[in-house]
């Protein structure tokens, strides 16, 4: 599969359109799994600000003009997200280690404005299964746990990706699960 149309493709994963060919190029390429992921956050912005119901919003995604909404949304996220990234910001750092105690992760968290958090997460050595997503959840000590993204690894198990967090929040734990089974933790700080 080209590039090209993959990344006009890209919303059909949002919608649990499972292509093996899309599957297999986003695992490989960079550039379609940051705009994946950003075109993640947009639709769950959505769907946590709409409350109509799941069928009015699928069909709601669908009408034109969205899906340009939602990339002009994401690449607005991904210039904020580069400049914040620049800024030179004091924070912390975990790492994500497997049952076994193997490192496989490392989540850097750092302050990017008065309402949020910036968090640098690298991992690597994380199983690889072609076309797998795993998500990332972050808890405190006063809050439900919370979903703060989705990515994929590459051949390698690794990845780099960057998520904001709410600054309201006291984050002291991180972990790892594969898409579709939260119970099932892969890691965890």
């Amino acid at each position: 599969m080209k590039h090209e149309e993959a990344w006009t493709r890209l919303p059909d994963l949002l919608q649990d359109r499972d292509d093996a060919a899309l599957l297999s190029h986003v695992s490989g390429c960079d550039t379609c799994q940051r705009q994946l992921f950003l075109l993640g956050r947009v639709d769950r912005l959505l769907r946590e600000r709409t409350p109509s119901s799941g069928a009015t919003h699928r069909s709601r995604l669908r009408a034109p003009g969205v899906f340009a909404v939602a990339a002009t949304l994401a690449a607005a996220a991904a210039v904020a997200l580069a400049l914040v990234l620049s800024q030179h910001t004091h924070g912390h750092t975990m790492v994500l280690r497997t049952a076994a105690g193997q490192p496989v992760g490392r989540a850097a968290m750092s302050r990017s404005d008065a309402r949020n958090v910036s968090l640098a997460f690298t991992a690597r050595g994380l199983p690889v299964d072609r076309g797998h997503m795993f998500v990332l959840w972050a808890g405190d000590n006063r809050h439900r746990p919370m979903e703060v993204g989705r990515f994929m690894v590459d051949q390698s198990g690794g990845c780099r990706v960057h998520f904001n967090l709410p600054a309201t929040h006291e984050w002291a734990r991180f972990w790892i699960a594969r898409q579709g089974s939260p119970a099932a933790i892969v890691a965890s700080t």
